[in-house]
């Protein structure tokens, strides 16, 4: 009878385990929501959602996309050297050939490398970033209008 009880306890803490884990593998991924916020969050203040500073390759002119594409990323801020910010809203993006993508604007955010394989103006800085950071602020700027 003990052994009964016994097996049967284990067999409880193991199907509590089990659940527990199944849980917490089974747990949603961040939001897309969430992930828009982020990419918003670095757009704007050239920090990540928890507050981590996103570097670049180069010390940049500016700490944020929003000091020179501006805050709603229609660009056209002068910057040294005569560059002008490009303006990042969906359509200015869509309206090149060929259009930006996801994985393009990836490319432009982290390497300067444009939508046609080109080099940006040097003055746009190479961010350095995790990969989830620089997929949701790429994902953020196609929501641009």
């Amino acid at each position: 009878m003990r052994k009964l009880i016994s097996l049967l306890l284990a067999l409880g803490v193991l199907s509590a385990c089990a659940n527990n884990s199944a849980a917490t593998k089974s747990a949603p991924v961040a939001p897309k929501a969430t992930a828009i916020g982020n990419g918003r969050t670095i757009f704007l203040t050239g920090k990540d959602s928890q507050g981590f500073r996103i570097n670049a390759q180069h010390p940049p002119l500016r700490a944020s996309c929003a000091a020179c594409h501006g805050a709603n990323g229609a660009g056209g801020v002068h910057l040294p050297g005569g560059a002008v910010s490009a303006d990042l809203r969906q359509k200015a993006l869509a309206s090149v050939k060929p259009a930006y993508t996801l994985q393009s604007l990836e490319r432009a955010i982290s390497t300067g490398v444009d939508n046609q394989g080109k080099p940006l103006n040097p003055v746009m800085p190479r961010w350095r970033m995790t990969p989830r950071d620089l997929h949701d602020v790429a994902e953020f700027v196609q929501t641009l209008r």
